[in-house]
């Protein structure tokens, strides 16, 4: 089942997204939270230090925290044919 969300940090501006397939890129992660309307500032894709592989994790950056909570919404909803998993960050 879908994990429950972390407390929400105040004027939250930025989410963690797990759970990414490999073939994630920028564009259709911003693309998937254009979904909610969503506008998408910035996103950070995490890689292992030693070996650079991709973590299938990331964050994404949004320009208010209006933005922030309807990206959250999409908590659970696949992309790339993966439920994905997303939590508030700070």
């Amino acid at each position: 089942g879908k994990k429950a969300m972390s407390e929400k940090p105040e004027n939250c501006l930025k989410l963690f997204v797990g759970n990414l397939s490999y073939d994630i890129d920028d564009d259709a992660l911003t693309k998937f939270f254009a979904n909610v309307e969503a506008e998408v500032k910035a996103i950070r894709f995490l890689h292992h230090r030693d070996s650079g592989d991709f973590k299938g994790c990331g964050y994404v950056e949004f320009w208010n925290t209006e933005a922030c909570d309807k990206g959250a919404k999409l908590n659970g909803k696949n992309l790339l044919g993966r439920p994905i998993r997303i939590d508030w960050s700070d």
